[in-house]
């Protein structure tokens, strides 16, 4: 990852930082279940462009119920994973030397933190940043749309006497 900071007259400090994978392919297992038209288990509508009859054009295979070999892997549903997430940014304020005198305090900033603001991301699935618990180099990663970072704001005071 990377990130500035920029100060501003000794008191105003934004600092953010940002993090980055590049040429990662992983599989999409959510898409892989959800176009798989094996079984009466929900579907993506995706699957509407399926392929019907000859002279079809559509990169959706037929449908075959409890049969065929949709639901097995294929290279449709490896995806490239790069992102650029914007991961931090904080607006940090540090009161003036005079003015902690006169209140008797060391030290006192007041701040606001917002984390996972954005991802920049082609990947079509709920997010790129999919690792795994394997220490195996050939493993293959595959998302199936665990719950994405959320968005955190957080305000604080830090003081010292």
């Amino acid at each position: 990852g990377f990130g500035p900071t920029i100060t501003f007259r000794k008191n105003l400090k934004l600092s953010a930082f940002f993090n980055y994978r590049t040429g990662c392919d992983i599989v999409n297992g959510t898409q892989m279940t959800t176009t798989n038209m094996y079984a009466y288990n929900n579907q993506s509508t995706a699957v509407l462009k399926r392929w019907r009859r000859p002279g079809d054009v559509t990169d959706m295979p037929r449908a075959l119920w409890n049969s065929g070999y949709n639901w097995l892997g294929s290279d449709r549903y490896v995806q490239d994973a790069s992102f650029l997430r914007f991961r931090t940014v904080t607006l940090r304020y540090s009161f003036a030397p005079d003015f902690l005198k006169k209140i008797k305090f060391r030290s006192c900033s007041a701040y606001i933190t917002a984390e996972n603001l954005y991802t920049f991301t082609h990947y079509v699935g709920q997010d790129p940043e999919v690792t795994t618990t394997s220490t195996n180099p050939f493993t293959v990663v595959t998302d199936n749309s665990n719950t994405p970072p959320s968005l955190t704001i957080t305000l604080g005071l830090s003081v010292s006497f």
